[in-house]
């Protein structure tokens, strides 16, 4: 073990290799030693693909609802086998909540709640056996942010917390946005640093909870490895059919815009134009919302390994937020984990997001990206032209995006940001 840092146990519901915000925490623990660090997370949240695919991290795995398991028998586990296994009562609920509003609003309750009871049985174990400095809890709908808290009040180990998104006053199912309410204000009282990713989140949280915490909180922007990106780049040159991309899992803070998106695609007729979406999503759940196959738009599905070379054959990146969302804070301090890929990915990037979004006045102030802040198809049209019919200016977007992107989100540079913290006193 490195003497040097700090051990610790972390506290995640989603963990790589799953896409999403998992692979920020990949990049920021790929380099950390292994022996110094070990996972609580959940068996069932890495999906069968990115689980027999992606890239796992070195350190332990800790699995809080299927104790004996370990990586090798996540990485091994068939699909048949996986879906046995959620014939438990509830995984049996998780899995209809995902699917259905209803559903997910009446068993919330025993999801939630035996959740939290599984991370704080296994956390228990855990910290009784691995004996760890720290407690880090990363954001998520709730079980692992309390659970942290609860590991912290038994054992009186500190805790630090890193937040992908804002906690309370997200679109959680009942009862997670109670439960928000009730535990982030102890949450920021009693941990001992907090990590969140931008500026805008931290202005936010020191304008709701006073200049107090302002020393207490520390920016590490989302980060990526340039060098499978760049290792894929070719010259910014357009060829019809043109190909526009999203990466990632769709849900609320994005359906809308993509939405958008799709029907501005089938309008478009003087462009040799095509849509390409790769999204873990069950399919069921896309045609529920409203986003289909067609003619030009197709949805497929990918490792995230294979995502530098996708993302580098389009020739726009397309990065969307919506209007009118049951959770405006969210979108006003977002900065989704693809904003980051899409950076250094070679390709001109197009936000469809408010003005008030922290991720527009981002883009804006370092000109890195086409930005069509108006919940407008027109206007929409409008960007995908500009950047199709004038590859002077995506390849001054891409120049600017490639600058920022190694002044703030290189991973190499982030994961020592992230290491100083866990250094030894």
């Amino acid at each position: 073990m490195d003497k040097n840092f700090k051990k610790i146990l972390v506290v995640s519901s989603y963990a790589p290799p799953a896409i999403g915000g998992p692979q920020n925490l990949y990049n920021l623990l790929r380099d950390f030693p292994k022996d110094c660090y070990f996972i609580l997370t959940s068996f069932y949240n890495i999906d069968n693909l990115s689980a027999q695919k992606g890239t796992w991290l070195n350190g332990e795995y800790i699995f809080y609802d299927k104790p004996s398991a370990n990586k090798e028998d996540r990485i091994s586990a068939q699909e048949e086998k996986t879906i046995t296994k959620k014939s438990s009562l509830l995984n049996k609920l998780k899995h209809l909540a995902r699917r259905n509003w209803l559903v997910r609003n009446l068993i919330g309750v025993p999801i939630i709640i035996t959740q939290i009871f599984w991370i704080v049985r296994q956390g228990k174990k855990s910290i009784e056996e691995k004996k760890p400095d720290v407690l880090l809890g990363f954001s998520d709908y709730g079980p692992a942010m309390i659970g942290t808290y609860l590991l912290h009040k038994i054992s009186k180990i500190p805790f630090k917390l890193f937040l992908f998104d804002l906690y309370k006053g997200n679109f959680y199912p009942f009862p997670g946005g109670i439960l928000s309410k009730i535990f982030e204000p102890k949450l920021f009282k009693q941990s001992e640093q907090i990590i969140v990713t931008n500026q805008g989140t931290k202005d936010f949280y020191i304008k709701r909870y006073g200049e107090n915490i302002r020393e207490k909180i520390k920016i590490i922007h989302n980060s990526a490895f340039p060098e499978p990106y760049i290792a894929s780049q070719q010259k910014y040159q357009p060829t019809p059919p043109f190909s526009i991309l999203f990466t990632g899992r769709i849900y609320w803070p994005q359906i809308n815009a993509i939405k958008n998106l799709a029907q501005a695609v089938e309008e478009i007729n003087d462009l040799d134009l095509k849509l390409d979406i790769y999204c873990p999503n069950p399919r069921e759940y896309l045609d529920g919302i409203g986003i289909k196959e067609s003619e030009k738009i197709k949805i497929s599905v990918a490792p995230p390994q294979d995502m530098p070379r996708i993302q580098s054959q389009a020739d726009i990146l397309f990065l969307p937020l919506s209007w009118g969302t049951k959770s405006n804070d969210i979108i006003n301090t977002a900065t989704p984990g693809k904003f980051t890929d899409y950076l250094v990915a070679g390709k001109p990037m197009l936000i469809h997001a408010p003005a008030s979004a922290y991720l527009v006045k981002y883009a804006k102030e370092n000109n890195c990206a086409m930005v069509v802040d108006k919940n407008e198809i027109e206007e929409l049209k409008k960007g995908i032209r500009a950047l199709i019919k004038n590859p002077d200016l995506a390849s001054q977007l891409i120049q600017n995006a490639r600058k920022i992107f190694f002044a703030n989100h290189d991973a190499n540079k982030n994961a020592e940001l992230f290491r100083a913290l866990f250094v030894k006193d």
